[in-house]
């Protein structure tokens, strides 16, 4: 898991995802490119950063990594903050080949969902863990 400060966040995102080897690029040898990237901000509720974390690695990345295997998705992270600041604790970064991001492999996504079970951390699910503040799509520049 990386770690960085609110402050120090957007500098080198798009570097992160560069140019990464995808497990269904890898099949071929190939390298796969950063179209866009995703950021979903996400708050969670007192106490729960640790249990919001785990929900998010055992449901969100489960699904991202059935769409980085379909080349849906080039790569994701989870970054958590450091500060203290009151808006957000925690960022889900996801790379995409193209420059729609989600929108794009929206049909295509919906049918990994469809067929992924929920896995609740300690009973809860998302709603009860934390919410999404926020999402915001960049490319590069």
């Amino acid at each position: 898991m990386f770690v960085l400060s609110k402050r120090d966040f957007g500098f080198g995102l798009m570097g992160m995802f560069g140019t990464t080897t995808s497990a269904a690029a890898g099949e071929t040898g190939g390298q796969s490119h950063v179209g866009s990237v995703e950021l979903t901000f996400l708050k969670a509720n007192d106490g729960e950063n640790d249990s919001l974390a785990r929900f998010i690695r055992q449901n969100w990345f489960a699904m991202d990594q059935i769409a980085v295997e379909r080349g849906l998705m080039v790569d994701y992270r989870l970054l958590v903050s450091t500060g203290n600041a009151p808006d957000w604790d925690m960022v889900v970064v996801v790379g995409y080949p193209n420059q729609d991001g989600y929108t794009g492999i929206a049909k295509e996504f919906e049918a990994i969902r469809a067929a992924h079970t929920t896995v609740p951390i300690n009973g809860k699910t998302l709603r009860q863990l934390g919410s999404i503040v926020s999402s915001r799509r960049l490319v590069p520049g």
